[in-house]
């Protein structure tokens, strides 16, 4: 197996912390009997995913966008998150990040880090503000057939891919790649992973990339 093409999940993986939406929540004053409620009707299926974020969304219609990266700028990397990057860019791998996290991170980790491409789920903004609106490309648990796809186009098979994340949300990403690396991964992860790396720094999951070089 040649590792062609790396997947990352974002929040937990790239980054430390698990939610970039819990985490704007808490820091705007909006978790506490708001947001955590959304989260709990999600997690008990009373509402699906698509009305969890429509309704988390709209706490924030009417911020304005340049306050909100402003709290986006305070989440910090995973340590060894640059060095990683680096790396499998010298091994010649693409890299691509999928996250159901916020576009406001995402992008900006994808520009900072110099990954080759991302998809996460967009703030929709008018004049300068949120509109309380979001527009959903990458789904819970759903982030298999976006990988599928985007193999088919780029002419790779699931043997030519990697992918690595932390959570449950990444078990569909697991699913569509040869490599499956957990980085600190949650217990329900570890049936749909290959490797599983613990420690602090996401280097060690390069150690398990070089492996497959």
């Amino acid at each position: 197996m040649s590792i062609k093409i790396v997947f990352l999940d974002c929040d937990g993986t790239l980054t430390k912390e698990k939610s970039s939406w819990e985490f704007l929540h808490r820091r705007l004053g909006l978790w506490n009997d708001h947001a955590d409620t959304y989260q709990r009707l999600f997690g008990e299926g009373a509402i699906d995913y698509r009305e969890f974020c429509r309704r988390d969304a709209l706490l924030w219609r009417g911020l304005p966008v340049a306050d909100v990266m402003k709290v986006v700028r305070e989440i910090p990397y995973q340590d060894g998150v640059r060095e990683s990057i680096r790396a499998i860019k010298d091994m010649g791998i693409a890299t691509f990040i999928v996250s159901t996290g916020l576009s406001v991170l995402v992008d900006l980790v994808k520009c900072d880090l110099s990954v080759d491409g991302a998809f996460s789920n967009e703030l929709l903004v008018k004049d300068g503000v949120l509109t309380g609106e979001v527009r959903i490309n990458v789904e819970y648990d759903k982030k298999g057939p976006l990988v599928d796809a985007l193999l088919g186009q780029k002419g790779f098979t699931r043997k030519d891919a990697c992918a690595v994340g932390d959570g449950e949300g990444d078990i569909g990403m697991f699913g569509a790649v040869g490599l499956p690396i957990g980085f600190n991964p949650h217990e329900k992860v570890l049936p749909h992973i290959k490797h599983a790396y613990c420690g602090q720094s996401l280097e060690g999951v390069i150690d398990i990339l070089r492996r497959y070089g």
